[in-house]
Formats: structure tokens, sequence, C-alpha cells
């Protein structure tokens, strides 16, 4: 039967994954894998049956898959994981999932629990995305996604694994800046004080399960016990007690209204405060609705909070990464999702120099359009060759980073 690429055919493919993950590549030739097998001949250019047992497609199919993730921490834990790095092919899985842990600077046991699922999923969606571009265009797809690329900022093309994290001087209304930008999974984003979550005006997280910033954060922000359950999924427990002490729980709250929490298990990355911005306003037919001035209200929310908490901490709050608010469930086009972000990311910068902003896409064609809008913002060649190359005004600093005055 010929294979047909479906979101329905996503957890066998995980499934599969998995064992690949578990035996090694060495593997390959005895364990029962169908679907990738199928996958395997279908991005090949064959009929996509499975039927024609390839070990070495099945291998190519991976490594083209672990291509097109996008460069960073995320493609480099992928090509660990399964051993498709040198010298790793008859490495021992304990041994795969240690270098990959230690990409991400975390233990084993929080590598296995969370960011392994995470990396699984990812690859299983490549190798969706590459069999559906063979359908489409015909011929093996790894080539055109791996030339690709994202949109170059300047004359000089950005290969892929320029997307994380790639910093990038912009001028937002007069204003210089630094923007770093990260593609891939926004809970991979280490040693930034605050990451940002889009809820619904309900406050009511993604579950665990749903390919959302908000599901995201909330499965890795959770207490998990050995067997990976959730013991404490603190990101929805302190928002519920959010809204009996400061609103009604059940009621929505303003769109643009922003709050804080803990950063839960996050904490171990580097994280030190989540905040979630109620972007998206629920429609009955389970869509949701939002518009670019309620993602401005909620970036200049966030920047707003961020100033009421920093110095609560020590050292200070000095970092956030957003992303790209109301582009998902919201309906906004991500073009028009940043111009609205950086609506306010430019007066909140103007008024507060210390910050260090972060941008955290998932997907690389989402990043392309993300380079594109920022290139529009970008300092003339001969500006920024007098400018200084730090993304904020030249002022001198205190310890704590603070302006002079």
């Amino acid at each position: 039967m010929e294979f047909s690429p479906t979101a329905a055919t996503l957890p066998g493919i995980v499934a599969e994954l998995g064992l690949v993950r578990a035996h090694g590549l060495l593997g390959l030739r005895s364990l029962e894998l169908p679907l990738l097998h199928a996958a395997s001949a279908a991005h090949g250019g064959g009929a996509g049956d499975g039927r024609e047992i390839r070990p070495g497609a099945v291998e190519t199919l991976l490594r083209d898959a672990v291509e097109t993730l996008g460069g960073g921490d995320l493609q480099t834990a992928a090509a660990y994981t399964f051993g498709l790095t040198r010298g790793a092919r008859e490495s021992a899985a304990q041994d795969r999932r240690r270098r990959a842990a230690e990409v991400f600077r975390v233990s084993t046991e929080r590598f296995r629990k969370h960011h392994e699922k995470v990396v699984l999923a990812e690859t299983a969606e490549a190798v969706l995305g590459l069999c559906a571009a063979h359908g489409t265009a015909g011929g093996s797809a790894a080539a055109p996604a791996r030339a690709a690329g994202p949109a170059s900022l300047s004359p000089a093309s950005l290969g892929p694994a320029s997307l994380g994290p790639l910093p990038l001087d912009v001028v937002l209304g007069g204003t210089k800046a630094r923007i770093t930008l990260h593609t891939g999974p926004i809970e991979f984003v280490t040693g930034v004080d605050v990451l940002v979550s889009s809820e619904n005006t309900y406050l009511e997280m993604s579950r665990t399960f749903r390919p959302t910033t908000s599901g995201a954060l909330r499965r890795a922000a959770a207490r998990q016990n050995a067997a990976g359950g959730i013991v404490d999924d603190v990101l929805v427990r302190e928002l519920h007690d959010w809204l009996v002490r400061f609103a009604a729980p059940g009621l929505p709250v303003a769109p643009g209204t922003v709050v804080a929490t803990s950063a839960g298990e996050l904490a171990s990355q580097g994280v030190r405060r989540i905040y979630h911005a109620a972007t998206v306003v629920p429609r009955p037919d389970g869509g949701y609705d939002t518009t670019p001035a309620v993602v401005t209200k909620a970036v200049r929310q966030v920047f707003e909070e961020a100033a009421v908490e920093r110095d609560g901490f020590a050292p200070p709050l000095t970092s956030l990464c957003l992303p790209v608010l109301g582009a998902g469930r919201g309906g906004l086009a991500p073009a028009a999702s940043l111009r609205a972000m950086l609506a306010a990311i430019g007066p909140a910068l103007a008024e507060r120099p210390y910050w260090e902003v972060h941008l955290a896409v998932r997907r690389p064609e989402v990043a392309r359009v993300v380079l594109d809008v920022l290139a529009e913002y970008r300092p003339t060649t001969a500006a920024h060759a007098q400018d200084a190359p730090a993304g904020r005004p030249e002022h001198a600093r205190t310890a704590d980073g603070r302006p002079e005055d």
C-alpha cells in the first residue's frame, strides 16, 4: 500500500524512531520499522510501500530529516540521539543520550523525561515533511530543504546552521537593538531569564501533548516521576493560584494581560520566570481570535512586568525570550505578528536598554519570515560600521547592568 504521510502516522513514526534511538544505526537491519521503510522509499522516489527493506535508505532518511531541523542545539542533539555524528555509529544508547543531554546542559534523566521526547517528535515531523515535499515536488526533498536556508539579511546567504542562536542588529524607532533568533522549541532555550508563553484569555494552558508553545512549556516545567508521569503541574497550579487571588477562575482576563509564574523544572536550564501573555480570545467554534493591537499590548506588558520583577532577583533579570505571539492559534500571519511585537520592543528598549531580547520560532520556514521582517529594520552599512556592535545604545553600565546617568 502506498505510504501517505499524514498527522495520523506521526505517533507510529515517533515509536519507530524510539527503537532506532535504543538500538542505534547498527540495529536497522534487524528492527521492524515498516513506517520508516515506507517513508524512506517515498523519500527516495520509490513506490513507498515499504516492501523492499533497505536499512541504508532509512539511515539516509534520518540524516536528511535531521538536516532540516534548522541547526542549533535541537539538530545537534538529534544527531547524537540517533548516532549520526562522526564516530557515534557503534555508541551505546546511554552514551548517545548522555552526549545529547550535554548539548542542552541538563542531566541525562532530565533529557530522557523531556528533551528526548521532543527530539523524537520533531524528527518524526521532519520525516513527514520530507515525504510530503516529495509528493508535491517529486524527487528527493532533502537537497532543496538544505539549500534553501533562511531568507538572508544581507547579500551574503545564511545557511541552515545560522538559524540558532543568531544575533541580529536592528534599529527600532531610532533605538539600536540586538535581537537573538533561536530556531527550535522555546523550551530548549537555555540561559535566558524569562520565557514568554501565549495563552488564551482564560489563562488555560494547552494540554501537554499539544504542539504549542503553551503545551510545551507546561510539559517542560512540570515535575515528573521516574516513569515520566506529571506529579506537579507547576505552571497550571500557579496560574490557578493567581486567578483565585487576583481575578476569578472560569472568567476571562483582559486581552494583553501578563501573569508571571516560576519556571518549575526549567530552572535547571537557567530559566527563572515564565510570563503568560493572554493574547488569544476563544471562539464558540473552538478557534481563537487576536489582533496586532493585542499583541503589542501583551509585549508591552511583558516588559512592564519584567521591570517590576527585575530587582527582586539576584542577579537582576536581564533577558527575555518571546515566541511570535498570535501567529499560531491566533491566526495572525507571522510577519504581522512580529511587526506588532517590534512596535512594543522598540520603545521598551529605548526606556530600558539593559534588556536582552530573544525570539524563538519552532519552524525554519517561520524563521525565514522573521529574518525577512528584521531585514527591514537593519541599520545601514555605513551607520552600522560606526555604531557599537552591542544591541543597545552606548551607555556606561553599572555592575548590575543598568546604564549610568
